[in-house]
């Protein structure tokens, strides 16, 4: 590998500040070495000239599962007809092996990071440690717990007859759930998939958003929710929500979860409580509208609680964002509708900005360094700033104009850098290059 690439004439967005022309940009050793607005330096490297195209960090998925495959009722969410629990769909070595095309899949959309929101058979740490080895090929994946659930709740799904795993110790496992009652095993349970490699627990609150619901079902006692909040940032680990109501989203937001996903429901009054709390918000909006009247090209009829909650979703997303609150892209993704497909990550970036009217400019940034952040990556990642990693993207064209060019990776992702490392490199045509061998190729 050519330990220094210089990328010259690039319109720059950095993942914080607004766009940048005509910027140069060093990378030596994996990292970024020296950022330019005047004339690149003359000597050493690879220089490629980007005239015309986008540099900017590589992107995030903040609401990950990548063993979905097809999910979607009657199965998901449906105690009468499901005939199987979330990551049972399978068996685990399939169900591994589609989460390994699916990171396949994020790297060459140019993804970075997955933030994990669930797993069965402890799949992401197991992923992780696939793409760290050089195993498969894939980003960075931050690991999720299973659903820390109670009995009865919406994913133990009432089929007693299918649920061979037994009690231990207090404690339930089956695909995605550890089911557990009381703040004892609760803590227990936290602990325990924390000893799995989780960095996040992921817990159900309250319902909706592809379960049944009512205003008042709760899937967590108060002293069972504090209980994992506590337990988990002892350990240094983030909590993270399947919220959807006003009042439990400001619950979660009071107790302290880190990160909230869906909150189909919130008002104002939760928007200000995020900002001043610093929560990460994930709205999961794509498969929000695929779901509902809308997703379907009719009318919104708002008798319907999902037509309901797109409605008030496209209110308050933009004021979230002008609040400040630190949004993160990502959805569940695999499910029907919503395949883990080349680009198909970039369908929800194009929709916050030509349906919800976002800055293009906010959009980026909400999937660079907001998700780096939310990532525990903040540091290391998710900006293009001297010292940090080089994990980067060539796009032909410039998204803070369209932002609907990152869905069509194939023919508008010229390079897409890991590492410092190219994964892919069309830019041979562009470049004053000093020797073929300069090049890195996927191993």
């Amino acid at each position: 590998m050519n330990d220094r690439i210089i990328f010259t004439s690039a319109t720059l967005y950095d993942g914080r500040k607004g766009r940048r022309q005509g910027t140069t940009v060093v990378v030596e050793n994996g990292r970024i070495a020296r950022i330019d607005s005047g004339a690149p330096p003359q000597a050493g490297g690879r220089r490629i000239d980007l005239a015309g195209k986008t540099l900017m960090p590589g992107m995030s998925v903040g609401h990950w599962h990548g063993e979905f495959l097809e999910i979607g009722p009657p199965e998901f969410g449906d105690k009468t007809h499901s005939g199987w629990y979330l990551g049972t769909e399978k068996p685990p070595a399939v169900l591994a092996l589609q989460a390994a095309a699916a990171m396949k899949t994020a790297l060459y959309s140019g993804v970075m990071r997955v933030i994990s929101a669930s797993c069965s058979n402890n799949l992401d740490t197991q992923m992780k440690m696939a793409v760290d080895s050089g195993l498969i090929e894939g980003p960075h994946l931050t690991p999720c717990s299973r659903h820390v659930i109670t009995t009865g709740d919406g994913e133990d799904r009432g089929l007693w007859w299918r649920t061979p795993a037994p009690v231990k110790d207090g404690v339930r496992r089956f695909g995605h759930n550890v089911i557990v009652d009381g703040v004892p095993d609760i803590i227990k349970a936290v602990r325990e998939e924390i000893s799995f490699g989780a960095d996040i627990i992921k817990i159900l609150p309250n319902a909706g958003h592809g379960f049944d619901w009512t205003p008042t079902y709760r899937g967590l006692l108060p002293e069972e929710l504090r209980a994992v909040v506590r337990t988990a940032h002892e350990r240094d680990k983030r909590v993270r929500a399947h919220v959807t109501t006003r009042e439990s989203i400001l619950e979660c937001i009071e107790v302290g979860v880190d990160i909230l996903d869906h909150c189909d429901y919130l008002d104002d009054e939760c928007i200000e409580a995020m900002a001043r709390h610093g929560t990460f918000y994930v709205p999961t909006a794509l498969i929000a509208k695929l779901v509902c009247s809308a997703g379907q090209g009719q009318p919104l009829d708002m008798s319907k609680s999902g037509d309901r909650a797109w409605a008030n979703l496209l209110q308050m997303l933009p004021r979230a964002n002008k609040a400040g609150v630190k949004i993160v892209p990502g959805d569940d993704y695999g499910s029907k509708g919503l395949p883990h497909e080349l680009g198909g990550y970039a369908r929800e970036l194009e929709m916050y900005v030509k349906e919800f009217g976002i800055p293009a400019e906010d959009v980026i940034r909400w999937t660079t360094a907001n998700g780096a952040d939310m990532a525990l990556m903040g540091a290391e990642t998710g900006t293009i700033e001297v010292g940090k990693t080089a994990d980067l993207i060539v796009v032909n064209g410039d998204p803070g104009e369209d932002i609907g060019i990152l869905t069509d990776p194939v023919r508008n992702l010229k390079a897409i850098m890991q590492n410092g490392r190219f994964v892919k490199d069309d830019l041979a045509a562009t470049e004053g290059r000093i020797a073929p061998q300069s090049v890195a190729t996927t191993g």
